[in-house]
């Protein structure tokens, strides 16, 4: 390395001198400072050194990477001239060319002698150059360049060590594929140099013909990049995947050292498969043979083909060539060679595919196909050739020609031995088609393989078969006599058979008729048939049938047969004498059945029997006949009905009679004789119900009535009306009535409801004074359900009465001598038969004691009757009431309660009771009003019970059902017979309700009616004409004066008996009583239909019931009749059920059908609770000095009816405060209500209704109390009648403190917010106060002598509306400084003392600056001025400590002055000295704020608007100072995140932040917290409460449906079948989310039915696809709030087809004509036929 310099100009490096820094410490920021303030030092030295610029010296230098530390590189000094190498000896100063330059950390250099050496070994690959400036301390600077030799310490490196190409075999030669190319960071020779392909030493292949080489460097590649890149391998020459499938290389890259570096790359070269080879059969042609009876799908040959392609390329699939010419050696035909043949594509399977035949074809060729799975599939095809080889496979043929007349297959019966019947030939297709014709009359020859052989077989030698002479040809003969009765018919076969192997035969039957001749007589199936018949029979009626058969041919002449009757005597019976026509002829044959039937009516009395001769004769040439005889004997019918000694029974029961007591016997007697005579007896619930009693059961042979099972007369009803009916041996019955009177025993204990009465009574009622009424109800009747009360005696029993009776509660005794108390009393009840109640009722009583008595009404009920159509202001009664006797204050009057609708008003001061409205006694027959009398302002007020009575007018007319009515009776009913029973109803009581009927323009008389039950009866026997329509005007009267009456038009139809039907049922109406809480399947009614006439009729009666809403919520038992229930039915739903029922034999087809009619009644039970229309009621009512009455109404609803729909309301709780009208449900405020006593009140409510046993339910009713500025503000430091005494030092500077007042206020919110001001009159002149925090101070300097006192009235005013005040009266007494000689000294202190501080030694007056108490042996006496001592403060005579004797109360004084005098007796006269002590009281937060309640309820509407006022909490603290008495509000909910409310901090009003959703939050409790404002937040107190916000639900949601919009059903599906549950989804409450459901349109048909309530959509009448195959229906979801809210749906119902439609021909009658000769197959006409039915 030899240096090298020369100058190169100037320059100012950045210096640093090589003796103050070693290379190692290069420490950041710090260093490079130094390096900074070192190179301005040497610069400017160095420029003051020499005053011409520095010269500069190259020097170069090279050193070898890789060599290890401390190596030599140079000497700084070789770069300076050598005349100043010399020189140089003082070291040298570096610059580097950056702050980051390495060269300190690779080299050393030495300070002192410029030597360089390496300081670890080097990288070039790192860091190739170094470059920095020296300069020496004589100004000579030398630029040194350190370049970094390169060693070939490198070697090539691929990316990847292994790299995988994918080529297509079909990738042309010259094909490139680039490869990544190898880096090497050596640079120059030893970079890489160039690539090499190596040749695997297991190469398969010829070395000569490779198939890749490399190409590296391409012309054309962009500057920037290497001289070797890009790096390709080439394809050379085709590769062939099926020759070589992979092909591996190694690429080496190698640089330029000596040994050289190499890096290599393994390349895998996988082949892709191309379809490039076509399948290659194993065979060019294939041959074959198969039988001509192989089956298809026989296998033939197997053709087989391969493909040397890989995957679906290689894949191959066989195919017949569908197109191609037909076999050398066959026919043509229709059908292709191809038709006969089919390869399986897989496996090459040649198979049989239709059946071969080879007189038609004996060989095939085929052309199959064998291709692959490629894109472009590859073919390849080879010839099959198939010989079809003969069998025996072609019968013998036989043909037919018959001989005989009309060439049909029949001989006559009389045909002649050697007749010919038929012709018959023979032939065979086997052999040579040419020589056919030829064969086929050879018997004997050959015909292909061999000659036929015809046989007869049957006939029995009455046939023969003949040669007809030629070939093949022969006769069939008549061979023996025929006769066709002994046999009609033969049964020939010909066979023929050849001669092949196996030989073949054909066989032809020959079915040979023989030809009837008439040569058989007619001849009966009885000689002497006997047969009865009914006398009752009609004309026409059928007796018997007689039968006769002919041997000759059916169906012809020969066996035609009629019938004819033959004369003979009549035979009457002498007896009975009747005219000649009665013995006439009295029956009549049919011609061609044979039936014999009557002609006229029939007499059994006067012909019993009859004999008649019949004679058939057949229609043949000639004709023959016979002939037989016919008794028949006439029947007696069932002609006379049973008869009741009475049409109505009367009986009376005990109720709980043992079962098995007989109490009634009922008798019935018939005139017919034997079976007809014999009566039995059934008994049923009702008059037209059909249904066995379950209480009661009947002999069936005597009549008795007996008991079946336990009667309650109070569970039970107290009167069954049975119907008896007696029924004889023939089916005729009547019927009777029996009235069951049940007789009340004492079974039943009074029972209380409620159990539990809450009240409340003033201390000050007067003796007499009604406190509560209780009740009891005892289940029994007359005296056994009378009830009556006594008091349980107790400790406070006999302060009160009750009414034994009523069950009112009286007070007895006077209460004033008791406090405000609670009594409780217990209450017993008792029946008329000495039962007790049970469990006794508690009456839980509140005493109030008030300072003024209530008033007291005269008497604790009045009663008042008033007609219900007198004019409106009518005055009903007076009610009076009087007050104490030290009172003089008015009495008011007012209607508390029961006057809901404002029928009545109350004169406010007389007591005068008048309507206001029309009065209906229907409506409301009793009105119990609830009067209060109050008086004066008493917050209490008595109250009295008013029973109105509405006496009833005759306004109201009887009512039928129905204006009109029919019924249909039998032409044979018998007189006194019950038809039909009228019903008419009067809503008036008494005798203007009592219905009366009779009948109206009746001629004749035939009918009659029961004036009293409207039954009416058949009066006379009915006519015998023809059938007609009798019409009956029924008057229902009832007996008011005048009466009202109406009419009914009854129809009475009389039905013919000879045109009734083969069915009948017992009664055309059946109706029945049904519990609404039967469950499903329960048996309810047994209907019974029976076929009409002495014989009946056979088969089995089934049931069904009419299709229809109805009806569908019943079932039927097909073959008992039983009638029951399909689902539970509700009597709230619907009250009555309609329907028919049919009944028919299915097996007689010509019985009709008979329906009847079936009324179900259903009867409602207590099934229902009752519900209130709220869960939770929230009332506000304001305070008020008296009573307010009525202030809100509770309702419940309950869904039955009658007495278990009927309701009471009862108080459970809180019965101090209010009352409750168990009538009416309202809620009356009967004590004066008071915010400030009581916010908030929760009362119980139970609602009850009468069923038995009775239902109930309770709410909460939540009243809240709202203020009324009602309280004057107060002062707690001067309580009323007194006076605020206060003193003051004269001579104090102005604005100083004298006092501060505060005052009290009860009410809440503004009219709790008290502002302060002094009255204008009196002297307050040097005063004033503070209006907010009630300080008063002076306005001057006082002067005793000016003032001695002052006398001033504060006033405190609150900002209610309007507002009310409150007055203190302050006496301000200004102390005068002391004066006189002897007053030595006075002065005045000031102290401040916490109000909380304990009796103690508060200051010590000797430690005062006085200079006579400084003085040693003084005789001093303290003592504190008469005229100052309150009692809290004392000091000690001798010591001067002052003492607090008693604590403080800010709230009662804030400010003390008093004079501390102390006398110096040791002077003569004694020196006074006086103290002036002020002491200030400092008020401490003593006193928490507090609520009136700690838990309350309140609510809000979910609609309510943002920013309305929803409660105002109050709270009070009792502290007097203005912070610690000012309360500030803040709430936190209980869930984060949810509270939609904020509070007022100040007024504590409660107000909506954010809308409401109740849906989303229904409630939310909040902790209201109220906190005073002590200035020391640590000495602040807190007092929460709990408030529940009940949002309250509006109907803001409409439904929302849920079901799915689309239904199927099936047409044949029954009525009442379900089709869809409709659903939808109200998030409302209560009654806004309570959906029902309609039917909008759609339903114009009414096929469908939709429950309102559970959403089930049935149908209501039969489905027809074919009429209608889809409905759409427009559903109605509504709910139940205010306004109602609805959705819609469409609904579509698919109707299904069913398989219920017969094919229809399109005519009745088709005809067409048709030539002789035509060839089969040939068209005639063409036959069409509909269904209406789908699919």
């Amino acid at each position: 390395m030899s240096p090298s310099g020369r100058r190169m100009g100037e320059g100012r490096p950045a210096w640093k001198r090589l003796l103050l820094e070693s290379p190692r410490r290069r420490q950041g920021g710090g260093a490079g400072a130094q390096r900074f303030l070192l190179g301005l030092c040497v610069h400017a030295w160095l420029w003051g050194a020499s005053g011409s610029p520095a010269q500069v010296f190259n020097l170069s230098l090279s050193v070898d990477e890789g060599l290890p530390p401390d190596t030599l590189v140079g000497d700084i000094r070789a770069g300076l001239p050598a005349t100043q190498q010399q020189q140089e000896g003082g070291g040298f100063f570096l610059s580097e060319d950056s702050d980051d330059s390495p060269l300190l950390d690779d080299f050393q250099v030495h300070p002192d002698t410029g030597i360089i050496r390496t300081a670890r070994r080097l990288d070039r690959e790192r860091r190739d150059h170094y470059s920095f400036v020296a300069a020496t301390l004589l100004g000579a600077v030398v630029q040194v360049e350190i370049h970094v030799n390169d060693v070939n310490d490198h070697s090539p490196r691929f990316p990847l060590d292994f790299l995988q190409l994918n080529v297509s075999e079909l990738s042309p030669p010259g094909t490139a594929f680039r490869l990544p190319g190898a880096r090497d960071p050596d640079a120059g020779l030893f970079s890489i140099q160039g690539y090499t392909l190596v040749q695997p030493s297991s190469l398969s292949e010829d070395p000569a013909e490779p198939f890749f080489q490399l190409r590296y460097g391409a012309p054309g590649s962009p500057p920037s990049s290497s001289p070797l890149e890009p790096l390709d391998v080439v394809l050379l020459r085709r590769l062939d995947r099926e020759a070589v499938a992979a092909h591996e290389l190694q690429i080496e890259a190698w640089d330029g050292g000596r040994p050289r570096r190499t890096g290599r790359l393994r390349v895998e070269v996988r082949v892709l498969d191309e379809n490039d080879n076509p399948p290659v059969f194993e065979e060019r042609e294939y041959r074959a043979a198969v039988r001509e009876d192989a089956r298809p799908g026989t296998e033939v040959c197997r053709v087989r083909a391969t493909d040397r392609d890989l995957g679906p390329n290689g894949h191959v699939r066989y195919s017949v060539r569908s197109r191609q010419a037909p076999g050398a050696g066959g026919s043509g035909g229709t059908l292709g060679d191809a038709a006969y043949f089919v390869v399986e594509e897989l496996s090459g399977v040649v198979r049989v595919h239709r059946p071969l035949d080879r007189e038609a074809q004996a060989w095939h060729q085929l052309v199959v196909e064998a291709r692959d799975g490629g894109a472009e599939p590859e073919v390849a095809t080879a010839r099959v050739s198939i010989a079809v080889l003969d069998v025996n496979d072609n019968p013998p043929a036989i043909h037919l020609l018959f001989l005989t007349e009309g060439g049909a297959a029949r001989v006559l019966e009389g045909a002649r031995v050697g007749d010919y019947v038929a012709r018959v030939s023979v032939s065979d297709a086997e052999g040579d088609p040419e020589k056919e014709g030829e064969a086929a009359g050879e018997l004997s020859g050959g015909l292909g393989v061999g000659s036929v052989s015809l046989t007869l077989e049957g006939g029995e030698g009455a046939f023969v078969l003949r040669s007809g002479g030629s070939p093949g040809v022969f006769f069939l003969c008549v061979e023996g006599p025929l006769d066709r009765e002994s046999r009609d018919l033969y049964d020939l076969r010909l066979v023929a058979t050849d001669a092949g192997s196996p030989p073949l035969s054909a066989e032809e039957t020959l079915l040979l008729r023989v030809a009837d001749l008439n040569d058989q007589p007619p001849l009966f199936s009885q000689e002497h048939y006997r047969a009865s018949v009914s006398e009752a029979a009609a004309p026409g009626t059928t007796v018997l049938c007689v039968s006769a058969s002919d041997a000759d041919e059916p169906g012809t002449d020969h066996a035609r047969l009629r019938y004819a009757l033959l004369p003979l005597p009549a035979l009457c019976r002498p007896e009975a004498p009747r005219p000649p026509a009665e013995c006439g002829p009295s029956f009549s044959i049919d011609p061609e059945s044979g039936v014999i039937s009557t002609t006229r009516s029939l007499d059994r009395e006067a012909q019993e029997a009859v004999e008649l001769r019949v004679v058939a004769h057949d229609l043949g040439e000639p004709p023959l006949s016979a002939t037989c005889l016919v008794s028949i004997t006439v029947e007696d019918v069932n002609d006379n009905e049973p008869v009741f000694l009475k049409q109505v029974y009367n009986a009376t029961l005990p109720e709980h009679a043992p079962v098995g007591h007989c109490f009634l016997q009922v008798k019935a007697s018939d005139a017919d004789a034997g079976l007809y005579g014999f009566v039995e007896y059934f008994l049923y619930a009702g008059f037209q119900s059909y249904e066995a009693p379950q209480a009661f059961q009947i002999d069936p042979h005597d009549g008795r009535i007996c008991v079946s099972q336990d009667t309650d007369r109070e569970r039970d009803p107290a009167t069954y009306d049975l119907l008896v009916k007696a029924k004889d041996g023939g089916g005729l019955s009547a019927q009777a009535f029996v009235r069951v009177e049940l007789e009340d025993v004492n079974d039943n204990e009074p029972v209380f409801n409620p159990l539990t009465y809450v009240t409340s009574l003033s201390g000050q009622a007067q003796l007499g004074t009604e406190v509560i009424n209780v009740l009891a109800t005892d289940r029994d009747s007359g005296m056994y359900g009378t009830v009556t009360y006594e008091l349980v005696l107790g400790d406070l029993s006999s302060f009160f009465t009750i009414d034994s009776t009523t069950g009112i509660i009286y007070l007895a005794s006077t209460l004033s001598h008791l406090e405000s108390t609670t009594l409780l009393l217990m209450v017993c009840a008792r029946d008329g038969g000495g039962l007790t109640s049970v469990t006794n009722a508690e009456v839980t009583i509140h005493i109030l004691q008030m300072t003024l008595a209530p008033a007291e009404f005269e008497r604790p009920k009045y009663t008042f009757s008033v007609y219900e159509d007198i004019p409106e202001g009518s005055p009903v009664g007076t009610v009076k009431a009087k007050e104490s006797l030290n009172s003089s204050e008015p009495i008011f009057y007012r209607i508390s309660s029961g006057n809901l609708d404002g029928t009545f008003s109350i004169h406010p001061w007389l007591g005068t009771i008048r309507t206001q409205k029309p009065l209906d006694h229907e409506a409301q027959p009793v009105v119990v009003l609830t009067v209060q009398a109050q008086l004066g302002s008493s917050p209490a007020c008595s109250s009295t019970e008013v029973n109105i009575t509405v006496i009833d007018v005759n306004d109201n007319p009887p009512v039928f059902p129905r204006a009109s009515d029919e019924v249909t009776v039998s032409q044979s009913t018998l007189p006194g017979t019950a038809l039909y029973r009228a019903r008419a109803e009067d809503r008036d009581s008494g005798p203007n309700g009592l219905v009366r009927y009779a009948i109206a323009r009746q001629s004749p008389s035939l009918f009659a009616v029961d004036a009293g039950l409207g039954v009416v009866y058949l009066n006379r026997s009915l006519p015998g004409a023809q059938a007609q329509a009798c019409t009956l005007t029924l008057v229902a009267r009832d007996l008011g004066v005048p009466p009202r009456a109406s009419l009914l038009l009854l129809t009475v139809i009389i039905a013919r008996q000879e045109r009734s039907p083969s069915l009948t049922f017992e009664h055309l109406v059946y109706q029945v009583e049904v519990s609404e809480s039967l469950s499903p399947m329960t048996p309810v009614l047994r209907i019974r239909a029976r076929p009409l006439g002495p014989q009946g009729a056979s088969g089995q009666l089934v049931y069904r019931l009419e299709p229809s809403t109805d009806s569908a919520a019943f079932g039927v038992h097909p073959f008992t009749g039983w009638i029951f229930l399909r689902r539970q039915l509700d009597y709230e739903s619907t009250q009555m059920y309609n329907f028919r029922v049919f009944a028919w034999i299915p097996e007689d087809k010509l019985s009709q059908n008979v329906s009847t009619s079936v009324i179900v009644h259903v009867l409602d039970e207590n099934d229902n609770s009752p519900t209130f229309l709220h869960d939770v009621l929230f009332l506000k009512v304001r305070e008020s000095p008296m009573p307010q009455g009525v202030i809100g109404k509770i309702t419940a609803i309950d869904r039955d009816s009658g007495k278990n729909g009927q309701l009471s309301y009862f108080l459970l709780s809180d019965g101090k405060f209010f009352k409750m009208n168990p009538n009416t449900g309202e809620l009356i405020s009967w004590v004066a209500l008071d915010h400030e006593q009581r916010a908030h009140h929760q009362v119980a409510v139970l609602v009850s209704d009468h069923g038995s046993p009775p239902r109930s339910a309770t709410t909460l009713v939540h009243i809240s109390v709202t203020d009324i500025n009602d309280n004057r503000p107060y002062f707690p430091q001067c309580l009323a009648g007194k006076e605020l005494y206060v003193k003051v030092l004269e001579g104090q500077p102005v604005n100083m403190l004298v006092t501060t007042v505060f005052a009290k206020d009860l009410d809440e919110g503004s009219n709790a917010e008290v502002i302060y001001s002094i009255s204008s009159e009196g002297s307050s002149d040097p005063f004033k106060i503070d209006a907010n925090s009630g300080e008063i101070r002076t306005t001057r300097v006082l002067s005793h002598d000016y003032g001695p006192s002052y006398r001033m009235t504060v006033i405190a005013s609150d900002q209610g509306v309007p507002p009310l005040q409150g007055q203190a009266v302050i006496n301000i007494q200004v102390i005068p400084l002391s004066r006189g000689r002897t007053v030595i000294s006075q002065n005045i202190r000031h102290l401040v003392i916490p109000e909380n501080l304990k009796p103690t030694k508060v200051m010590s007056l000797i430690k005062s600056p006085d200079h006579l108490q400084r003085q040693y042996g003084r005789k001093l006496h303290f003592s504190i001025t008469a005229d100052d001592k309150d009692g809290h403060f004392e000091v000690d005579s001798s010591t001067g400590d002052l003492f607090l004797s008693k604590e403080l109360d800010y709230e009662m004084m804030s400010h003390y002055l008093f004079r501390v005098v102390t006398k110096d007796h040791s002077r003569n006269p004694p020196v006074n000295s006086t103290v002036f002590l002020s002491v200030a009281v400092e008020d401490q937060n003593d006193h928490s704020p507090s609520f009136r309640e700690e838990f309350i309820v309140i609510s809000v509407a979910e609609d309510t608007p943002v920013g309305t006022l929803v409660h105002i909490f109050n709270a009070k603290d009792g502290d007097g100072s203005f912070l610690n008495s000012r309360i500030q509000y803040f709430i936190e909910a209980n869930h984060p995140g949810m509270n939609p409310f904020l509070i007022h901090p100040s007024s504590g009003t409660l107000v909506t932040m954010s809308p409401l959703d109740r849906e989303r939050v229904p409630t939310v409790v909040l902790t209201v917290t109220a906190s005073d404002q002590a200035v020391n937040v640590t000495d602040r107190r807190l007092r929460s409460l709990m408030a529940k916000v009940v949002i309250l639900d509006v109907n803001d949601h409409s439904p929302t449906f849920t079901s799915f919009p689309i239904a199927r059903v099936r047409e044949d599906a029954a009525v009442g079948s379900l089709v869809h549950h409709i659903t939808a989804q109200d998030p409302d409450a209560g009654r806004n989310g309570r959906v029902t459901f309609s039917i909008l349109s759609g339903n114009e048909n009414m096929a469908f039915m939709l429950d309102e309530s559970s959403g089930f959509l049935t149908t209501a009448s039969p489905l027809d696809y074919e009429i209608k195959s889809q409905h759409i229906l427009t559903l109605l979801a509504l709910d139940g709030g205010t306004p109602t809210l609805s959705s819609s749906q469409t609904l579509t119902i698919t109707v299904l087809d069913v398989n219920d439609e017969a094919p229809v021909f399109k005519q009745h009658l088709y005809e067409a004509s048709v030539k002789e000769n035509q060839n089969p197959g040939e068209f005639v006409t063409r036959v069409e036929a509909m269904d209406r039915d789908s699919g």
